[in-house]
């Protein structure tokens, strides 16, 4: 196979040389609009779950790589747990992911069709 042909090379797209992934998001990408959206999110997730709980948080999709327009693109954020989540845990996220879609007229929460 050819190196873009073939997981985990240079060649695929979101792939680093070494084949982990490549990050496409950045801070300095986001657009200012939806500034108030990802400091709610953070704050929101934080607010949910504490140090002992979350491993970490990140946000993907379009909205960090600056391509997202408002209204009809969603929040991605992707949570990692220290520990299998329990129901509990994973109510807690839909409950944050609910208030987040509710937050902000600039994100989607994925019933309206894309174009």
């Amino acid at each position: 196979m050819t190196d873009s042909g073939r997981r985990g090379s240079p060649g695929d797209k979101g792939l680093a040389a070494d084949g982990t992934i490549r990050r496409e998001a950045s801070l300095s990408r986001l657009p200012a609009t939806f500034t108030p959206v990802v400091e709610g999110a953070r704050a929101r997730i934080a607010d949910a779950f504490d140090a002992t709980q979350l491993h970490s948080a990140c946000l993907y999709g379009s909205i960090p790589r600056g391509t997202a327009i408002p209204g009809v693109f969603g929040l991605d954020p992707l949570l990692a747990p220290r520990a299998e989540p329990t129901e509990a845990d994973r109510a807690t996220a839909r409950s944050v992911e609910a208030a987040l879609n509710d937050s902000s007229d600039l994100i989607d929460d994925g019933k309206a069709p894309r174009p």
